[in-house]
């Protein structure tokens, strides 16, 4: 993916973990411009059936603007890895964001003598 400049979309691939309800991202990728960005949403195929990966289309803002249902070897195939490591490592940094937002847990305030 390209850091650098504004790319105009993106697709991201999720695993749905039926298990716990979440949603975790196994991979990714952003493009330029919007012919790469049709060409390779073209190139992911649809699976036939519900599965337990989508690939999720997304404008230049994040929002998915289409999704398709894709088994877990094209997730392997994009990502060049096996399924399991990128669950483990989309589980890994999904626990760390979550992480991010638990509240630090900090005396509450002194209350004034005198007051109810």
């Amino acid at each position: 993916m390209q850091n650098d400049e504004k790319c105009v979309g993106y697709i991201q691939l999720v695993y749905l973990d039926q298990s716990s309800g979440e949603v975790i991202t196994v991979g990714g990728a952003g493009f330029l411009t919007k012919d790469e960005d049709d060409a390779a949403w073209g190139n992911i195929p649809t699976h036939p059936e519900e599965t337990d990966f989508m690939a999720d289309r997304m404008d230049a803002d994040r929002n998915i603007v289409d999704d398709k249902w894709v088994s877990a070897q094209t997730c392997e195939r994009l990502m060049g890895a096996p399924i399991a490591q990128l669950i483990a490592e989309g589980r890994a940094k999904l626990d760390a964001e979550l992480a991010a937002y638990r509240p630090r847990w900090v005396a509450p305030p002194a209350r004034e003598s005198g007051h109810a």
